[in-house]
């Protein structure tokens, strides 16, 4: 027999919510199949088996989190003994042992709950000491947080609640991941309430009918859910400050035209202004040491290594690849490794180390159509720039009003790493290499 256990696959890591499993209870699974996708604090990452055998017990379900090396599930041999799950722990000592660990203040209810009820509560948000228990003494079980979900939800009465894992098609779990739909409050009109796809959407609209006035509650997916947590730390902890100019871009327009078939004809890559900003902010970061740095316990670190993150966003939420060791690749090789790591975001295969170590950050919303917008500083780096789209607007030369191509460029500053001198030398620096390129990108290697 053998555990498979919630692996640890970050430093930081202490925690992993499965996001779905890719075996099914009683299939056969060969060493090296996938069998899960975990959300660690970061990305989400394919588990492997690490033994061949049938898949007897899955024992976490999806969007269930629990601590590192936990165990999630049995590999056994076929006709191998599978083990029984643990038991219900009695209540009846427990709510002694909570009574004893914690005495509550004066005029407060201790807040007892069984562990599986402690557990739902964490994962839907739900505050305890809202909660009244039904069961003994008082005690809040499992089903006192499904109730309470359901009023949280605002379900039409009448919405039967489903006790226990639910079951359900795979078809019925990716719809209600879509839609932030907690499986447990749908209805299963198939054998023994088995949940189909159409149940989830039939739900989806009924809850949209119910909550039309007063709004809906959306539930996060984890990645969206980090990027709240981690923008939130970002914002609060580090003092921001912003600096925007407008650049001239026509000449790097024109470059990019002259290029564009040469790095064709290399790599079969499309060129784009992403793809020369990465190169120039690689190069320029060498001579500004402290817009690539971190603060750490009340000091600066300067950073040796100069890795570009790229903000992308997904269908879940927001992910930052990272091109590691930008000043020392060609624009072609950076617009072959930004062309990668994009297919793997929208994929959802990104691995660990290619969301890590990031210095400096870029996120560029010209795409949309945006003009000009501030980031957030993505943690625990010290500078982002932010760039809108290149179009033609009103400049002055020689005295006359006439139209250039131009781009706003906002860098959100850490101001316990940099003042508004150094940030704005920076920011100088890289619109002179924007304004005049030919001259950099003649003498690099493209």
């Amino acid at each position: 027999m053998h555990e498979v256990i919630m692996p640890k696959l970050g430093l930081t890591m202490e925690e992993g919510t499965i996001v779905r499993w890719l075996k099914g209870e009683g299939e056969t699974v060969e060493e090296g199949d996938i069998l899960f996708e975990v959300q660690t604090d970061k990305v989400v990452m394919e588990v492997e088996s690490a033994a061949s055998g049938v898949l007897a017990r899955i024992l976490v379900g999806e969007d269930e989190t629990v601590p590192i090396a936990s165990v999630v599930a049995y590999v056994v041999a076929p006709g191998e003994e599978v083990p029984e799950p643990l038991p219900e722990p009695d209540i009846g000592h427990m709510a002694a042992a909570e009574e004893v660990r914690a005495v509550p203040p004066a005029g407060k209810r201790a807040i007892v709950a069984t562990p599986a009820a402690r557990r739902l509560a964490r994962n839907e948000g739900i505050d305890l000491a809202g909660v009244t228990g039904s069961g003994k003494d008082g005690m809040i079980v499992k089903e006192d947080i499904l109730a309470a979900t359901k009023v949280r939800h605002e379900v039409a009465p009448g919405a039967p609640v489903v006790t226990g894992k639910p079951k359900a098609s795979p078809a019925a779990r990716r719809v209600a991941r879509a839609e932030g739909i907690a499986l447990e409050m749908v209805p299963g009109s198939g054998p023994g309430g088995r949940i189909a796809e159409q149940d989830v959407l039939d739900f989806v609209a009924q809850r949209r009918t119910v909550g039309a006035e007063e709004g809906e509650l959306v539930t996060l997916s984890p990645i969206h859910k980090l990027m709240a947590q981690r923008m939130s730390q970002s914002f609060s902890g580090a003092p921001h400050f912003y600096l925007g100019v407008e650049v001239k871009a026509g000449a790097l327009v024109k470059l990019r035209e002259r290029l564009l078939p040469v790095c064709e004809e290399r790599a079969e890559v499309r060129l784009t202004f992403t793809d020369m900003l990465i190169r120039l902010l690689a190069t320029i970061l060498t001579d500004h040491p402290f817009a690539n740095a971190t603060w750490q316990d009340g000091r600066i670190r300067l950073l040796r290594d100069i890795n570009i993150g790229l903000a992308a966003a997904v269908e879940e939420g927001l992910v930052v690849p990272v091109i590691k060791g930008a000043d020392t690749l060609s624009l072609t090789e950076i617009a072959l490794a930004r062309r990668e790591l994009a297919a793997k975001a929208t994929e959802g295969k990104l691995s660990l180390d290619e969301v890590t170590g990031g210095t400096f950050t870029l996120t560029n919303l010209g795409m949309l159509g945006v003009d000009v917008f501030q980031a957030i500083i993505n943690p625990p780096q010290s500078a982002i720039l932010a760039t809108g789209r290149i179009a033609e607007r009103p400049v002055v030369e020689d005295g006359q009003v006439v139209a250039r191509p131009t781009v706003y460029l906002t860098l959100s500053v850490d101001h316990r790493v940099l003042d508004g001198a150094t940030a704005a030398r920076f920011l100088q620096d890289l619109q002179v290499h924007i304004e005049d390129p030919d001259q950099f990108f003649l003498r690099d290697s493209v």
